[in-house]
This record gives structure tokens, sequence and C-alpha cells, in this order.
């Protein structure tokens, strides 16, 4: 019987730990920060479509023998959220998760929290799995905050409509127009949210297991903010798309599939696969790490 109730109490252990982490997170100023800043790009972003004619898309769609006479045919609070995904998800969500996650340990390290969370004791195994968990639910949050931003306002801006996209700005390895039926559009962006959730995971466990390595936070971020967008980089040499698929950044944007005309289902599976490995080994190697590192003060 000693099984179930050993695992019971180190369930309990990590629920009680994850409330705590909580609580250090919604005190920390910083945290709040990526929401507002968010929400001023959104603005900026409905200005610009505001402002901007799109001729040269126009003329780009004309290419593909689709025929639009002004914006007012294809832009609509839909196309403006897809589009606005691409940097925000490529960019701006990530510098957020690589810094929060640095402040997970190396921050709390450098601050001298750690090493009195640690004499209470909370075991080391705990107290990493703990922090990811917040990690996990502050990625969720954010993804799901800027996705409702972006189609909500958007919508409130320029209406609803099909979708209208080209193939090549989205990298689904097609050439073209696909063009998906705004009946489908809510569940697309729903499951395009929640694909680059996954992804923010993995990089919010990269960056654990990064912070687990160094003594400031500073440090920690910098470091996982350099090895994720030196391997975007990788991606934009097409002499070594041998190596696209070991990417993890590669299934990373596996969420663009879903602005494709036909969801490639067999493709987001592998990447959901390779995504879990991937997280699996980044999670481990930062327990394995952490249970040795040495907190001085």
């Amino acid at each position: 019987m000693s099984g179930p109730v050993e695992a019971l109490s180190f369930t309990e252990g990590i629920l009680a730990y994850v409330r705590f982490e909580l609580t250090k997170l919604r005190g920390r100023r910083i945290t709040w920060v990526p929401f507002l800043v968010l929400t001023l790009v959104v603005g900026l972003i409905v200005s610009v479509f505001h402002y901007l004619q799109f001729t040269t898309v126009i003329q780009v769609f004309r290419a593909f023998q689709i025929f639009f006479q002004s914006k007012e045919d294809f832009v609509n609070g839909y196309y403006m959220a897809a589009h606005s995904m691409n940097p925000m998800f490529q960019l701006l969500l990530p510098i957020f998760i690589s810094v929060a996650s640095g402040l997970m340990i190396a921050g709390e390290a450098e601050a001298g929290t750690l090493r009195a969370c640690l004499i209470r004791p909370v075991p080391r195994r705990r107290l990493i799995l703990g922090k990811f968990a917040i990690l996990s639910g502050y990625s969720l949050a954010l993804c799901l905050f800027l996705l409702f931003m972006l189609v909500g306002i958007g919508i409130l801006n320029f209406g609803t409509g099909d979708l209208y996209t080209l193939n090549m700005a989205f990298h689904n390895g097609e050439t073209g127009v696909s063009m998906v039926p705004a009946a489908e559009l809510p569940f697309r962006f729903l499951m395009a949210g929640l694909l680059a959730t996954m992804g923010m995971m993995v990089l919010a466990a990269l960056a654990l297991l990064i912070s687990s390595l160094v003594e400031t936070a500073a440090m920690a971020y910098v470091l996982t903010l350099s090895i994720y967008f030196a391997l975007l980089t990788l991606r934009w040499l097409p002499f070594l798309d041998w190596l696209y698929p070991y990417l993890f950044v590669t299934h990373m944007l596996r969420w663009q599939q879903c602005f494709y005309e036909h969801i490639k289902l067999g493709e987001i599976y592998v990447s959901l696969v390779h995504l879990a490995c991937y997280l699996v080994a980044f999670l481990s190697a930062a327990v394995l790490l952490f249970e040795q590192k040495d907190v001085k003060s």
C-alpha cells in the first residue's frame, strides 16, 4: 500500500509547490509586462492594417489567378490575425517565455531565494517540475491571450470572412494560395494556439535546463534566445534543408499548418511526437543537472 500513498504524497507535494510558485509569479511585476506589450503591439498592428493598401499583395494574388479589386475584398479580422501570428509567435513570445524561465532558477539563485526554498526542504525534482508546470500555464495564458486579442480586435475593426493566405508565407511546403472558409477559422485558430503553446513549453524546458547551468538570469535567457534564434536562422539556409526535421524550432512552427487549405494532420502528429521527445529530454536533463547544482547564495 506504500506505493499509492507515496504517489499521492508526491502529487500533493507538486500541487502545493505549484500554488507556491504561482503566488510568486503573480507577485512579480515583470510577469504582467508581456500582456501590456502584446496589447500595445496589437493596437499598432491594427493601425498599420488600416493604413496599408496591400497593393503588392493584390498583385501577388493576381499571379495565382485570384483577382481582388481592393483590400476590403480579402483583408478581414482573420487575415490580420493569421498574418500577425508569424512575427508574434516567432519573435515576441519566445523572448517573454525565455525571460520568465531564466528567472525561475538562475534568477532566484542570484536573488538568494532559491537557497531558502531548498532549506525547507523541497525535493529538487519536485521544485523543477513545479516550476515547469507554472511556465507551461504561463505559456498557455500568453498564447491564448495574444490569439484572442488578435482575432477579437481584428474582427471588431475589419469584420469576418474567408481567409486567403500565400502558402509561402506559412512555410507549409506548398506554393500558391490557400482559402480557408470562415466557418472553420475559429477551430483553426484555437488549434494553432494550442500547437504554439506546445512549442513554447519545449522552449521553457530548454530555458530551465540552461538556467540550471548558469548563475544569473540574464545569462540564462541570453543563451536560450541565442540558441533559439541561431536554429531559426539555420532554417533560412536552403543548403541545410536536410537538417530541418531535426531542429526543434521546425516543429515549434507547425501551427502554421493550420492555415493551409487542408490541414496536414500527419505532419502535425509527427511534430507533436518530436516536441514531446525534446520536452522529455530537456526537462530530464534539467532535473539531473539541478540535482547536482551547488546553490551557494
